[in-house]
C-alpha cells in the first residue's frame, strides 16, 4: 500500500508466533514494508518444535482443528501441510483408576463399560444438543447444571471439554465459546507430520516471498504512539517508526512494552491464562498393547500417541503427548512429572524400556486467557492507541487457542488496512 505520493506505508509487528506470521503475510501481500521483531532466537512461538534424534517433539500436544480458523487461513494463503486426521482405534477414558473404553459413536458407546445404560442415553442426548448446536450466556458449569446429568456424565462432558480448549475451568468460561470449541473437536482434528515447526516454516517462508522482514534474537523493549504513527525501540538501543504497529503478543507482555496504554493495562488484569503440565515422549517403539489415545474423566489428564496419524519419529518409533489440564489456581506440584509418568503407566505398561528423548514442561501457558463468561475478549483496534492493534489467542470473537491467533491476526489486518487508508488521506490533504 502506498499514498497519494506513492510513499509505501509500513507495519511493525512484535511477535513470531501464528498470528504474527499470518499478519505479516498479508500485510505483505497487500504491499505494505513489514517488519517483525521476534525476541527467541527461532519463529514460532509456542508453535515451536524441538528436533532430537529424528524425533519431532511440539510443546505439548497440538492439533490443527479441520473447522477452525487457523486451517482455513492456511488453507486460504496455500500454506503447504502434511499429516492426518487423528483417528485412534479404541479410545480410553480412565476413572477410578480403570481404563474403559470412551464412546465415540453410538456402536462404541453400545459397548462401552464407563456408563449404565441410564447414563449412556444421557450422554448420547447431550451430545446430540451440542452437534445441533446448543449454546448460552452463561458459563460452561452453569450450562452443565441446566443438563440434569449424572456425576459420571457431567465428568465426561467436562473431559470432553478439556481436550477440546486445554481450558480447566468450567465456572469461568464462557458456555457459548466452550460449545462451540467441542463442536470443533468433535468433527475432528490432524496431526501435523515433522511437527508444527513445520506450518511455521511454511508460514515465514510465505512471509519472507511476499517481502516482509522477520527479525529473530530482536527484543523490544518499548512501542510509543506518536501522532499517525509508532515508534517500537529495541533493547540494542535501534528505533523502527512505522504508519501502524501490531502486538502479536501476549496481554502482558503488550502492557509491558506499550505501558502508557490503559486499555492493555486492564486487558493484562483480567487475563487468566490456560496451563498444562506436559511430558512428551520420543520411544524407540510402542510397548505391546499400549493404548493409542486416553483422557481422564475424573482426572484432568490426557494422553496420546502423536505417530499414529502423523510422521514424527524414525521408521518404527514413536511420539507420545501427556499432559495435565491445571487449575487456573494451581501451581506445578513437585511430582507433576511423576503425576504424568504414572498416567503413561496405566496407558502403555513398559514404556520406559523404549524411552530415547523427553521433554519436561511444568505449567506451560498453552493459551493467554480463557474466554470468560464475565469479561468479553478485546478487539484488534485500541481505542485509546490510535495506529496501535493487537492479535492472538486472547484476542477477537472467533475461536480458541490456534484458531483464535489465526481469525484475529486476520482481523487485525482488514482493520490495518482501514487505518493506512485514513493515513493515505491524511497525508494527501
Amino acid at each position: 500500500m502506498t499514498t497519494s505520493t506513492g510513499i509505501k506505508q509500513s507495519a511493525n509487528i512484535v511477535g513470531g508466533g501464528v498470528a504474527g506470521l499470518l499478519a505479516a503475510i498479508e500485510l505483505a501481500k497487500a504491499g505494505v514494508q513489514v517488519m517483525l521483531f521476534e525476541s527467541a532466537a527461532e519463529l514460532g512461538g509456542r508453535a515451536r518444535t524441538k528436533q532430537a534424534d529424528g524425533f519431532s517433539l511440539n510443546q505439548g500436544p497440538h492439533a490443527l482443528y479441520i473447522t477452525g480458523a487457523f486451517k482455513r487461513e492456511l488453507d486460504r494463503l496455500g500454506i503447504p501441510y502434511t499429516g492426518q486426521k487423528a483417528n485412534p482405534p479404541e479410545p480410553q477414558g480412565l476413572y477410578r483408576g480403570q481404563l474403559h473404553r470412551l464412546p465415540t459413536s453410538l456402536s462404541s458407546l453400545a459397548f462401552s463399560s464407563l456408563f449404565t445404560i441410564g447414563e449412556k442415553l444421557a450422554f448420547a442426548g447431550v451430545q446430540k444438543a451440542v452437534i445441533d448446536g446448543a449454546t448460552g450466556k452463561e458459563s460452561f458449569a452453569v450450562w452443565l447444571d441446566g443438563q440434569d446429568l449424572s456425576p459420571l456424565v457431567r465428568a465426561a462432558m467436562e473431559a470432553i471439554s478439556r481436550v477440546s480448549s486445554y481450558a480447566n475451568a468450567p465456572a469461568l468460561v464462557h458456555a457459548a465459546a466452550m460449545l462451540d470449541q467441542i463442536r470443533r473437536g468433535l468433527k475432528g482434528v490432524i496431526y501435523v507430520d515433522g511437527g508444527w515447526a513445520a506450518i511455521v516454516a511454511a508460514l515465514a517462508k510465505a512471509a519472507r516471498d511476499a517481502g516482509a522482514d522477520l527479525r529473530t534474537g530482536a527484543s523490544v523493549e518499548r512501542v510509543a504512539v506518536e501522532g499517525r504513527q509508532s515508534r517500537v525501540v529495541l533493547a540494542d538501543g535501534t528505533e523502527h517508526v512505522a504508519d501502524a504497529t501490531l502486538l502479536a503478543i501476549g496481554p502482558r507482555e503488550a502492557a509491558k512494552l506499550a505501558s502508557s496504554v490503559a486499555s492493555l493495562s486492564g486487558y493484562a488484569a483480567d487475563a487468566i491464562p490456560i496451563r498444562a503440565n506436559t511430558l512428551d515422549l520420543a520411544l524407540e517403539k510402542l510397548p505391546e498393547g499400549a493404548k493409542t489415545f486416553a483422557m481422564g474423566i475424573d482426572q484432568p489428564f490426557y494422553f496420546s500417541v502423536h505417530t499414529h496419524a502423523a510422521k514424527l519419529a524414525p521408521e518404527g518409533g514413536a511420539v507420545v503427548h501427556i499432559a495435565k489440564y491445571m487449575a487456573v489456581d494451581e501451581a506445578p506440584s513437585a511430582d507433576a512429572i511423576s503425576e504424568l509418568e504414572g498416567f503413561a503407566d496405566l496407558a502403555m505398561p513398559g514404556w520406559r524400556t523404549f524411552e530415547r528423548k523427553r521433554q519436561e514442561l511444568r505449567g506451560m501457558v498453552v493459551a493467554n486467557a480463557v474466554v470468560r463468561v464475565d469479561k468479553p475478549r478485546p478487539g484488534v483496534a485500541l481505542a485509546d492507541a490510535p495506529g496501535l492493534f493487537i492479535a492472538g489467542d486472547w484476542v477477537g470473537e472467533e475461536g480458541m487457542i490456534s484458531d483464535a491467533s489465526a481469525a484475529s491476526a486476520v482481523a487485525a489486518v482488514g482493520s490495518i488496512s482501514e487505518w493506512l487508508s485514513g493515513e493515505s488521506v491524511s497525508r494527501a490533504a
